[in-house]
């Protein structure tokens, strides 16, 4: 089932196009991927998804972003709310400088989500799905900033599925996590995928074809192809594609 549809998206910095024509369906409660040389409009369209871009100025978006049937787009849109439902976990771990229980507890508290809930088990819950209670919870109020990088990484998911969303975006999640740590990423959008619609940028062409079950591959601002990610990895369509899965372009 669609969760996500882009139909026909242009978006430009300026008078600069970076995205020409994008069309996609993101299927309910599974991991796309996106692929693609630096600087060819990954991160850029994934921010489209939850309007991010909207905070950049000069910018300006042509084409349809639907979730769940309703234009992301359309003046209507409490883009609060969308953030809310479409969240998004950054490059680089980014907990706020405050204990690992405010952290999470944070979205609820400023939504009023808790109301009529504990906002502690809000908290565990979330850091359980996150696959970090067990190494946190005798510990809850220490200072967030003295966790490892990949212990940080998964307190900010656990921050973006405190205030129930139903897609999680993922921009290159794993690039400052040593291997371990992102092995442990990777596990854990698996476990996640249950609940949630997963859209993940990588440069790691081997974590793309480890754990999404679709994948976009973008070049000079266009998507070359998408497809499932075993045809894209095994027998792409576009010779363009064949030849930057090989390393012969990008």
């Amino acid at each position: 089932m669609a969760k996500i549809v882009v139909r026909h998206l242009y978006f430009y910095y300026g008078d600069n196009c970076a995205l020409s024509d994008i069309s996609m369906t993101i299927r309910e409660r599974q991991i796309t991927a996106l692929i693609g040389p630096s600087g060819c409009g990954k991160s850029t369209f994934l921010r489209c998804l939850n309007r991010m871009n909207d905070t950049i100025p000069n910018t300006r978006m042509e084409g349809r972003v639907l979730l769940d049937g309703q234009d992301i787009y359309s003046p209507a849109t409490n883009v609060v709310d969308l953030r809310r439902r479409v969240g998004m976990v950054f490059q680089r771990p980014n907990p706020f400088p405050q204990s690992v229980f405010d952290n999470v507890a944070f979205g609820p508290r400023v939504l009023g989500l808790h109301r009529g809930n504990d906002l502690a088990d809000i908290v565990e819950q979330s850091l359980r799905r996150a696959a970090l209670w067990d190494e946190v919870k005798d510990n809850l109020r220490q200072d967030s900033l003295a966790l490892s990088l990949g212990q940080q990484q998964r307190l900010c998911i656990a921050r973006a599925i405190a205030v129930r969303p139903e897609v999680i975006l993922m921009d290159e999640p794993c690039s400052a996590l040593d291997p371990i740590a992102t092995l442990e990423i990777e596990e854990l959008m698996q476990q996640l995928k249950e609940r949630y619609s997963i859209v993940i940028v990588t440069h790691n062409m081997q974590q793309a074809a480890r754990v999404s079950e679709w994948t976009g591959f973008f070049w000079l601002g266009d998507l070359v192809e998408f497809d499932r990610t075993e045809a894209i990895f095994t027998r792409p369509s576009q010779q363009l594609t064949e030849e930057y899965i090989t390393g012969r372009a990008g």
